[in-house]
């Protein structure tokens, strides 16, 4: 597990390049909010860093995991989003966790990862960086064993 938890870190820290480029970009271009599907907006809301994060974090583990079950908060509202056409995702490090205590080998079947790309979305509307992250948990026979946190 320590080569697959090491490619969440790596993948958190993708999620929160892709909130910090939205961040900086709405200071210019404004930010856009929207309600996720089937909810009401003032409770549940979506932005296009949840979006662009969700396809950074869940494309990169696709494809250094091929046949991984990653299940993002996102699925439904990122459902229509691809990604760049002809760009491959970037690679993902398998060696940054070598020192975990993670060293046990689980068959891909048994295992699951959970993405929220941005925990926090009502604290990043209202612009609030400090309060918000980028969450990769792993499960295995669906009980969490590990998982990444990172901080745009």
């Amino acid at each position: 597990l320590n080569a697959l938890l090491s490619t969440c870190v790596d993948a958190a820290r993708l999620g929160c390049r892709e909130i910090r480029a939205v961040q900086a970009n709405r200071e210019s271009n404004g930010l856009d909010v929207m309600s996720k599907p089937g909810e009401e907006f003032r409770y549940t809301v979506l932005t296009e860093a949840d979006l662009a994060a969700q396809q950074a974090i869940v494309a990169a583990l696709r494809a250094a995991w091929p046949g991984l079950l990653v299940v993002g908060e996102e699925d439904d509202a990122a459902a229509a989003e691809k990604g760049v056409p002809g760009e491959e995702p970037p690679v993902l490090s398998k060696d940054l966790c070598a020192d975990a205590a993670c060293e046990r080998a689980v068959p891909m079947a048994d295992i699951a990862v959970f993405v929220d790309p941005l925990d926090g979305t009502r604290e990043f509307v209202e612009g609030r960086l400090g309060n918000v992250q980028s969450l990769v948990g792993i499960a295995v026979d669906g009980r969490a064993v590990a998982g990444a946190v990172g901080l745009p």
